[in-house]
């Protein structure tokens, strides 16, 4: 047998186990099994991955768009129970609805407040308290109920609306509790001055 043939058959061995050549970019991608029929789906499936990942980037940067919002602010107890006793001492004015927007006390109240009382005792006057803020600021204590003197009905109903708004369930809960101590009240001073009007030993009547 000569070197030449010996050659040829060598070539011809090399070549017959010698996997086929492929695309470079298929050796650098992992390859991914997919069912029988679904390679149409191919394409599609590789757009849908970078849609995903924006959604996901996009929820996990802005909290207000996901459920972690919720897990940041908490119903404040000290005020919960400082509301409770406020109404029962009769420091409650009762407006109507839509007066918050009047009767909530600005930016330059809060500020006196704050200098004259302290830090504490403004919290008081807050059912939310958002613990990504330090204790010492005014950004930590959300949803005021009152003017720094009494509770306002008003102030309850727009905590109980946006508590709801924002998903803050514990901090609707308390604001709904408050209102129903609130009109508990306010029924019960009515049903005396009517008693003190018709007058011992009367009895009242209505006319048809």
């Amino acid at each position: 047998m000569d070197r030449a043939y010996l050659g040829r058959l060598r070539n011809t061995d090399y070549q017959s186990v010698r996997p086929a050549e492929l695309h470079s970019a298929e050796l650098n991608d992992p390859r991914i099994d997919y069912p029988r029929g679904a390679q149409a789906l191919k394409p599609a499936f590789r757009r849908l991955v970078p849609a995903m990942l924006l959604v996901g980037g996009i929820l996990f940067c802005c909290p207000t768009l996901s459920f972690g919002q919720s897990r940041t602010v908490k119903l404040n107890q000290n005020a919960f129970a400082y509301a409770k006793e406020l109404i029962t001492q009769g420091r409650i004015v009762l407006d109507k609805k839509n007066a918050w927007a009047d009767h909530h006390p600005g930016a330059a109240e809060a500020n006196e407040f704050i200098r004259t009382h302290d830090i504490a005792e403004y919290a008081k006057w807050h059912l939310g308290i958002d613990e990504t803020h330090a204790e010492d600021t005014k950004a930590r204590y959300k949803f005021p109920f009152g003017d720094f003197k009494n509770v306002h009905r008003c102030g309850l109903l727009a905590v109980k609306s946006r508590a709801h708004q924002f998903g803050y369930a514990a901090i609707e809960k308390a604001a709904i509790r408050l209102i129903e101590i609130a009109d508990s009240k306010e029924e019960n001073q009515s049903r005396r001055a009517r008693g003190k009007a018709v007058g011992p030993g009367e009895t009242q009547t209505c006319s048809l």
